[in-house]
């Protein structure tokens, strides 16, 4: 059974907002939509030249970026929630895997809404394929970058047209990636007297080449009578090819692992989305939603690995296939109204039944192991209602009601069938004030209720072995009955909006968590493993100031220089682990952005810099990780050749900032670390731009 949610969603609800406040070209849904979000544009996701969305979001205020996810008040493992027009991305899905030429919005909302999922215990980042077609558009991109090592290309097109009542747009990109990344991993080892056992230096590199191909097509039909029904879909594919070579040097003890080890690496992901949708208009105000849609993946690996003794002999001779399949089919149904003129009503409902299944098969020496299969299905059903409800011109409330519920059922070689339910009612409560007599200061507020839901992979308990085993390297395994973590929350915002896209926020937030997910490590069968658990109650605080506004606002014979800056400031705690530095999920403490663009005749550039604090954290009694602080200045310019072709020039990471991590433990067992560095690159791209 699924997870549904009773809510109000503040998207979904715009309409309302928009007439009771301003007219459609004045509307600014970070001013006037009463739950409170920040709207990424195509034009700011384009700006720099990013390769995907994941590159745009660095730079958005409160949104990290940490091994390849994005996160809110720094919190990874799933605390935010990712979405695709507005439905949870399908599984496999990478925020790295969509262009920002397929993208019409970006959403980042750090308080949960009813007709979303309330699995968004950190927030919620939506974002918005390209939907609207008011206009014939025919553009195309081709691009290149290099770096120490690596180089890239990519080409994009962007189709769209209207005939009568018939309206379609297609977005197309495709891109290939060739890289070189070494990397130096030092291990180390000791007793429980501090005695070092052996240090081993492990030097490698990383050779090879990433493709991608991204479709993303669209129609719609508009009849007479209000209706409209439309296709949308979502392609992506990609195949990754790594060679990695490593040469091991004793500095200390006897040794533990080969001195020469390689692999070989090969992957191929094929992920599609499609959905059909039906908007029926029961009179002047009122409309009934209802989609179909279906989610279709898969994911196929061969890994070649080897390992030679200091003989010369081979210890390692492996190979191995897997092929992961994924299958859903989704169904949703929402009516909304208005009534009164004061009220935006809304009720819906959302539900869903996917599977997994995966099988891996693994050969050493030649001689093949039995494969091992593996099978999940997960059934969710949602309900929500909603009511936003324009009080006064200066005060609105949104109230909302959202329940969940999951159905998780699982197994496979060598483990006994599992089955794990959980249901979730999220109240929601937001509010928006307007001060009288202070034109553009306002206050927010919000009361949620949110969860997490264990990922279905954590639920299977499939052992996951490496090669060189030890407290700072161990197995993982999944755990049948982990429980849904749930987070009582508060949110409150203060806002001055002085012009136009001028804006200065105090944001402050807070969430009581209660069944926090901890990684427990143990010592079974000689081998060291990784599991998840529930470990009683977290807390976590945040602090957002962010301030944006053009130049000339402050000063009207001021250069065409618009200005963002923005601190984060996050604080959390883990009850169940001892301190210092006992926060939840590796949260990033601090992170700031800052950024200009400057605009002058036919040239438009810019520069940002993002700061990501790293820094220890203690994951239990005995475990501990780092991360370093990244620094990343980035700067673009673009010139307008003529009305339909322009040159876009940019430069990432100008600081060639290093990336650090560490994973240690030190106990009764003895002392164990295992440290990775590698050395940054920074990235020149130019991308030529025309329309035809």
């Amino acid at each position: 059974m699924l997870v549904p949610a009773l809510a109000a969603g503040a998207a979904h609800a715009q309409p309302a907002v928009v007439e009771v406040n301003a007219s459609r070209d004045s509307y600014d849904a970070r001013r006037d939509d009463t739950a409170g979000k920040i709207v990424v544009s195509r034009d700011d996701m384009v700006r720099y030249g990013d390769a995907t969305v994941l590159d745009t979001l660095k730079r958005v205020p409160g949104v990290t970026v940490s091994g390849g996810n994005a996160q809110m008040r720094g919190l990874g493992a799933g605390y935010t929630q990712i979405l695709l027009n507005g439905e949870r991305a399908p599984s496999g899905f990478s925020l790295d895997s969509v262009s920002p030429e397929s993208v019409e919005r970006i959403e980042v909302v750090r308080a949960a809404t009813a007709d979303t999922s309330t699995r968004a215990i950190a927030g919620t980042i939506n974002v918005i394929l390209k939907r609207t077609v008011s206009k014939a558009q025919r553009d195309w991109k081709a691009g290149a970058g290099a770096s120490s090592g690596m180089a890239e290309g990519k080409a994009s097109l962007n189709l769209s047209d209207r005939a009568g009542a018939f309206s379609y747009s297609l977005a197309a990109s495709a891109s290939r990636n060739t890289f070189r990344r070494p990397v130096t991993t030092v291990e180390t080892g000791g007793d429980a007297q501090g005695r070092p056992l052996y240090e081993h230096v492990l030097r490698g590199d990383d050779v090879g080449n990433f493709n991608t191909l991204n479709l993303s097509p669209r129609l719609n039909w508009e009849f007479g009578n209000g209706d409209v029904v439309s296709w949308q879909s979502f392609v992506y594919a990609n195949h990754l090819h790594v060679d990695t070579r490593h040469l091991t040097t004793y500095v200390v003890g006897a040794p533990r692992v080969d001195p020469a080890s390689g692999s070989v690496t090969s992957s191929t992901r094929r992920t599609l989305r499609s959905d059909v949708a039906w908007t029926r208009k029961l009179g002047e105000s009122a409309k009934l939603e209802s989609k179909l849609g279906i989610d279709a993946g898969n994911y196929a690996t061969g890994l070649t690995q080897q390992s030679q003794a200091g003989s010369g002999a081979l210890s390692l001779d492996r190979f191995a296939d897997g092929l992961s399949r994924d299958r859903a089919l989704r169904a949703s149904g929402k009516y909304s109204a208005r009534s009164d003129g004061a009220h935006a009503i809304g009720a819906g409902w959302e539900g869903s039944a996917a599977r997994n299944t995966s099988e891996r098969q693994q050969s050493d020496a030649g001689l093949a192991a039995a494969p091992e299969r593996y099978r999940a299905t997960i059934r969710s059903l949602a309900l929500y209602a909603q009511d936003e409800w324009t009080v006064t011109p200066q005060w609105s409330v949104y109230l909302g009601a959202r329940w969940e519920g999951i159905g998780t059922r699982s197994g496979g070689s060598g483990l006994a069938d599992s089955r794990n339910d959980s249901n979730v009612l999220s109240p929601i409560l937001h509010t928006l004030y307007k001060l009288p007599g202070a034109s553009g200061d306002q206050v927010r507020m919000a009361l949620t209720r949110t969860y997490k839901a264990p990922d279905p992979g954590r639920l299977i308990a499939r052992p996951v072995l490496t090669i060189n085993n030890s407290a700072s390297n161990p197995d993982s395994t999944g755990n049948p009955n982990l429980r849904p973590e749930l987070a009582l929350g508060i949110d409150a915002a203060y806002e001055h909006h002085w012009a136009k896209g001028a804006l200065f926020s105090v944001a402050a937030a807070a969430r009581r968590i209660d069944d926090c997910t901890v990684q427990a490590l143990s010592l079974a069968g000689g081998r060291w493993v990784l599991r998840p658990e529930n470990g009683g109650r977290c807390d976590v605080r945040t602090l957002d100031v962010e301030t944006r506004f053009p130049l000339q606002s402050l000063a009207p014979g001021a250069p065409a220089l618009d200005l963002r800056m923005s601190v984060s400031r996050n604080w959390s705690s883990v009850d169940q682990v001892p301190g210092p530095d006992n926060r939840l999920a590796e949260q990033v403490r601090l992170s700031a952005t800052a950024g200009v663009d400057y605009k002058a005749g036919a040239l438009t550039s810019g520069a940002s810099f993002v700061y990501s604090g790293g820094g220890h954290v203690r994951l239990s009694q005995n475990e501990f990780t780092y991360a370093s602080v990244r620094r990343d200045l980035e700067m673009y310019g673009l010139w307008k050749l003529d009305s339909k072709l322009q040159l876009r020039v940019s430069i990432a990471n100008a600081l060639r900032h290093d990336w650090i991590s560490d994973r240690s433990y030190a106990g009764a067992a003895g002392s164990y670390g295992t440290r990775s560095t590698q050395p940054g690159k920074t990235w020149v791209r130019a991308m030529l731009e025309a329309r035809f």
